[in-house]
């Protein structure tokens, strides 16, 4: 089996997602193109309210960076960020970014809209610019999540250690903090160490037994140790949470080969 695990990517809304999940550049290509962002254009003037008016209650179901009846300056930062995210959960990439850059304009000290705009940028899979984001966010303020994706734009460039450093460095600041652990083990895998990889999964699979993909990278590295049967029995439980799709399937498909090779060595 490859040295390649899931991996994760956290701080969007900093919340997990599996790595793997995100929009192939296969499925970017397919979808309408987004506006691009405008990076070299001022931002854009608040729109003009009636003295002494006041902005409504923000409904981000409704409200876009332009909306005419949102003032600009009502927004806060992290509802900048909660519009950016709600263009970015639409696959409308450029409208997101453009939001960012403006929110970014406004308040440039502001650690969050650039930890959400480097978590953006690693999601298409631009990491020089998530680097450089995730690096402003993390001079501002510290945040494990952060610490997270920064690893991973670092895993990379192959700059294993400095983003095993990282991960470390988050885990000093929560110890169960998952997405690290889960990282982390990743991270040792495929640096050869099989143990601690292992310990980071035998962690994060008691901290939450429900999550599906614990188990996938925990039967990767069961097998390479010669646990074979536990490797096994780690597909299943994987199969078993996994929602219907690719990694499934990929699953069910490498159970198969798992378990003829073991029948071939009786």
């Amino acid at each position: 089996m490859p040295r390649h695990l899931f991996a994760l990517l956290i701080a969007l809304a900093l919340t997990p997602l599996i790595g793997g999940c995100k929009p192939t550049k296969a499925e970017r290509a397919a979808a309408p193109p987004a506006a691009a962002p405008k990076t070299d254009a001022a931002p854009a003037p608040p729109p003009a309210l009636p003295p002494g008016a006041k902005a409504g209650p923000l409904d981000l179901s409704k409200i876009g960076p332009h909306d005419e009846a949102y003032a600009h300056e009502s927004l806060s930062p992290d509802e900048w960020a909660s519009v950016a995210l709600m263009y970015q959960s639409k696959g409308r990439f450029g409208e997101a970014l453009a939001t960012l850059d403006q929110a970014l304009a406004r308040y440039p000290d502001e650690a969050h809209l650039y930890a959400v705009r480097g978590a953006l940028w690693l999601q298409l899979e631009e990491y020089a610019k998530a680097l450089a984001d995730l690096e402003r966010s993390l001079e501002r303020a510290e945040d494990p999540g952060v610490r997270v994706n920064y690893a991973e734009a670092l895993r990379r460039f192959d700059r294993k250690q400095d983003a095993l450093s990282s991960l470390d460095r988050a885990l000093a600041t929560n110890p169960d903090y998952l997405p690290a652990l889960f990282n982390r083990g990743v991270l040792r895998f495929e640096l050869g160490d099989e143990a601690g990889a292992l310990a980071d999964f035998d962690r994060a699979i008691a901290l939450d037994p429900v999550a599906a993909a614990p188990y996938f990278n925990r039967a990767a590295v069961r097998w390479a140790l010669g646990r074979k049967q536990e490797a096994i029995a780690d597909l299943d439980a994987f199969i078993e949470r996994a929602p219907v799709g690719t990694w499934k399937a990929t699953a069910r498909d490498l159970r198969t080969s798992w378990q003829e090779q073991l029948e071939a060595e009786r």
